[in-house]
């Protein structure tokens, strides 16, 4: 599976990348826990946090362009919308740190975890409840984690072949609009079959049981981090600072 899986992910030796994915999962619970919470400085503090993060985890920022100027558009919306309905600069600029802290977390996330690790961490969690079918859970969090940069693949190569047949869009914005989304979905759907004819040429089972990952000494040094900065993060947001 890790083979053709379409997720961002980069083999390297850091801390992050040889660090359980659950143990990943509980920080990033906590950070949101504690960014949904928090006031203006404590979530700056947090972005800050995670971009000493990236910073340290040599996050490809070059390779994720296209999503980043996706991210971008997406901040520049809530921005505005806040704007409009807030009656100083703290709630939309609030709104906007918030955002990019969420989306910085989950490329940092998205790089260090392999789709596989993923889900062979949490299909062997769960599968020790019981009446839960936690190996097929695990499958589908990796098939659906796996996929989900397909989209911004395909509206690149649809824009890349567009803009090599010198089409203007300005010329007829709505119709270029329109053929533009059809491309899209419509190359969509093809990637998306050669997934499932890959899945079936594997013989790709949801339910086989796979063996989880161990912890090691960075497991518990991550876990009293991230805690101890969601305590602080909290401190400062009940202080009022």
């Amino acid at each position: 599976m890790a083979e053709m899986n379409l997720f961002h992910y980069t083999e390297r030796n850091t801390f992050l990348h040889r660090t359980n994915p659950l143990t990943k999962i509980f920080t990033l619970l906590l950070f949101s826990i504690g960014l949904a919470r928090s006031s203006l400085s404590a979530i700056c503090l947090l972005f800050l946090l995670n971009v000493v993060i990236a910073w340290a985890t040599a996050l490809p920022f070059r390779r994720y362009k296209r999503e980043i100027r996706f991210f971008i558009v997406m901040g520049s919306i809530i921005f505005l919308a806040r704007s409009l309905q807030a009656p100083d600069w703290i709630d939309p600029v609030t709104a906007l740190v918030r955002f990019a802290t969420i989306v910085l977390m989950g490329m940092t996330f998205a790089d260090s975890s392999a789709p596989d690790d993923i889900a062979r961490s949490i299909g062997s969690a769960l599968s020790r409840i019981p009446g839960v079918r936690g190996y097929r859970t695990g499958a589908t969090i990796e098939l659906t984690i796996a996929t989900i940069p397909l989209l911004f693949d395909v509206a690149s190569e649809v824009s890349q072949a567009r803009k090599a047949r010198w089409d203007r869009p300005a010329r007829h914005p709505i119709r270029s609009i329109v053929s533009y989304t059809a491309a899209v979905f419509e190359l969509l759907l093809d990637r998306s079959q050669q997934v499932e004819s890959a899945l079936k040429a594997r013989q790709f089972d949801p339910n086989k049981e796979r063996g989880g990952l161990g912890y090691s000494w960075r497991d518990p040094m991550l876990t009293g981090i991230s805690t101890g900065v969601f305590f602080a993060v909290t401190y400062l947001s009940h202080t009022g600072y």
